[in-house]
């Protein structure tokens, strides 16, 4: 036995399984529809974990293209958004139009995403995050798509959520216990559940054309629009055409009545698994075969926030609670840097039954700290460990992070480990104060502001009112409601693939046209002219999702009036890159689109070239 682990005896505690149960449930005719409309505290988290990382990688791709898509020198000024949108449609970028004041709003969304995926201040971080969410999508609207409506209100219902109860920072840092149950019940939780549910539901009955309701052959043209397409989309429809009627029905019929399983009120695990399960294999399906950017992923999001609690019980019997049962852990009970930081520990390695107490307290822990100025550690089996042998033991106890312990017990291989930890730990003063500041000690209520509920209240019923009108004769809501619709970001309308599929392939054709009348391709930046037929792989012919929906919607009438600034962002950009050379560069740009349209077979439709214009370089 090695300096580092003494065995003196064994003692093991076992902390009580948190209450599931609500008061409301006491109520007979109410207690299945509260446990259909509740959420687990843990389900918050993965659903805050999730958004914030599909928030993160949306900036990471929206990043690529910033100046293009965000700024006054890209394709769309704020002029002409001004002319576009309604009464109460605001954005932060239209307060500057230049690259440098973008950049610094992409770095702020960014810190903010990161601060709510980790849970830190969250509250804050979702409300920042959504304000700068709305105001990115605002910035551009031709880039939108379903799944950028779907983020955005869901990130809207769960700014009333406790969304840092559980695996969190902020909970990790809670001196008490101000969520003792396992569920959360809420008006928010109930608009939240239903907001999900709309997408399905909705676009269900949007869903009115015959190739959904008779002919059964949305499918066929959906994985023959080949800008869509992947090429397992492509297979899948070559392959097995006999069964793409069937897989039709089964789509519509799952979006049409899968939300009326997923709240049921009674026998709420054996009707919500597997219809959740069936829903998400199809987005599943979604991302194999079809480009369809990270709808597939926001949606799966939107789903997880169904997962039963005993979901959750089985995962935490089975894989979490037996990790850390027995485990004590001790720290300097003058050290308040030290207290939170095995708080931290406890909460991010998921090892919930760990109890935390100071060393000083214990008749073995208090000498071993004294003796070697670290931390102790309690194995189950009796023994003591400390310093980095101790956190490497603790890192392989915990359910998601065990593998990291083979790379720790390598990297302390001479003492790397230990010396840090002593470095750390010979400074525990200062960053005891600096954390003193950055992570103080929380007292939260748990309370929900009634206020806020009442609030949440009258824009679920709005946001319902939204999504009968077209699908039913109920009205549109009136001009001061869409006011407030615009303000808060709860636009919508899920008519993906509705009413009736995409039945033709699209390709762009952008040449610049030199003083000499010769032409270059802009599209592929090649100094020769564009191909006129039809790409081989129109899946894989745009740099980015964001770009295939611009180009796209630009063949539109809809936004004839963006292609002049598209076409002085192409000169611009290709002229710069040809300042040194002027034979090359260009006085005109031609915006044109190659269509081919989906037929059944065994006809073949005939590609044909549109042309959205010529306009000369400003």
């Amino acid at each position: 036995m090695s300096k580092k682990s003494i065995r003196p005896g064994k003692k093991r505690t076992t902390s009580p399984a948190p209450s599931d149960y609500l008061p409301l449930q006491a109520i007979p005719i109410l207690g299945g529809l509260v446990r259909a409309f509740s959420i687990d505290y843990r389900t918050l988290a993965l659903f805050r974990i999730l958004i914030s990382g599909i928030i993160l990688a949306d900036l990471c791709i929206r990043g690529e293209d910033f100046i293009a898509f965000f700024t006054d020198a890209g394709v769309t000024t704020r002029a002409q958004l001004l002319n576009y949108y309604g009464e109460g449609t605001w954005s932060v970028y239209f307060l500057n139009g230049t690259s440098l004041f973008a950049g610094i709003l992409f770095v702020i969304a960014v810190l903010a995403a990161l601060a709510l995926l980790v849970g830190y201040k969250a509250r804050l971080a979702a409300l920042v995050s959504w304000v700068l969410l709305v105001s990115v999508q605002v910035r551009n609207p031709i880039l939108l798509s379903g799944a950028d409506d779907l983020m955005r209100v869901l990130l809207f219902w769960g700014l009333f959520l406790p969304l840092s109860a559980r695996f969190s920072i902020d909970a990790a840092l809670e001196k008490g216990n101000p969520y003792p149950r396992t569920n959360h019940f809420s008006v928010a939780t109930i608009a939240i559940l239903m907001q999900a549910l709309y997408v399905y539901w909705a676009g269900a009955l949007l869903k009115t054309g015959a190739e959904w309701t008779r002919d059964h052959t949305a499918v066929y043209y959906a994985l023959n629009a080949e800008h869509f397409s992947t090429w397992v989309g492509k297979w899948v429809g070559d392959t097995f055409e006999f069964a793409l009627p069937l897989l039709t029905q089964f789509v519509l019929s799952i979006e049409m009545f899968g939300p009326l399983f997923m709240v049921a009120p009674f026998l709420l695990l054996w009707f919500r698994l597997p219809v959740m399960l069936l829903l998400i294999g199809m987005h599943i399906g979604f991302v194999v075969m079809l480009n369809v950017g990270h709808f597939p992923y926001v949606s799966i999001t939107s789903l997880l926030l169904f997962i039963p609690t005993a979901v959750w019980a089985f995962a935490d019997r089975r894989w979490v609670a037996r990790r850390s049962e027995g485990i004590e852990i001790y720290y300097d009970k003058g050290c308040e840097f030290c207290k939170k930081t095995v708080c931290l520990l406890r909460v991010f390695l998921i090892l919930p039954n760990v109890k935390v107490a100071p060393a000083q307290d214990h008749d073995v822990a208090g000498p071993l700290l004294e003796k070697h100025d670290s931390w102790v550690v309690k194995r189950p089996d009796g023994d003591y460990l400390l310093e980095w042998s101790a956190l490497t033991w603790l890192v392989g106890q915990s359910p998601i992070f065990f593998w990291k312990k083979w790379p720790m017990a390598w990297f302390n291989k001479g003492n790397v480990g230990d010396r840090l930890y002593h470095w750390i730990g010979d400074r525990r003063m200062g960053f005891g104060r600096f954390t003193s500041t950055v992570l103080p000690w929380r007292e939260s209520s748990g309370k929900d502001s009634m206020i806020a509920q009442v609030a949440v209240l009258l824009l679920a019923l709005m946001v319902l009112q939204i999504n009968l009108s077209y699908v039913t004769r109920v009205p549109h809501i009136n001009r001061d409601l869409v006011t407030v619709r615009n303000t808060l970001g709860l636009w919508q309308k899920w008519n993906m693939f509705a009413p009736y599929p995409i039945r033709s392939s699209q390709w762009p054709i952008i040449e610049g046209i030199r003083k000499d009348g010769t032409r270059v391709d802009l599209f592929r930046d090649v100094l020769k002219p564009a191909p006129q037929g039809k790409p081989d792989d129109l899946s894989y012919n745009y740099s980015s999702y964001r770009w295939r929906k611009y180009l796209g919607r630009l063949y539109l009438k809809k936004f004839k009036n963006y292609r002049r600034q598209f076409a002085s962002f192409e000169c611009k950009r290709w002229n710069e890159m040809y300042k040194h050379d002027p034979k090359n560069r260009i006085a005109k740009v031609q915006i044109r689109t190659g269509v081919q349209i989906t037929v059944l077979p065994p006809r073949v439709g005939r590609p044909r070239i549109t042309n959205q214009g010529t306009y000369s370089c400003r």
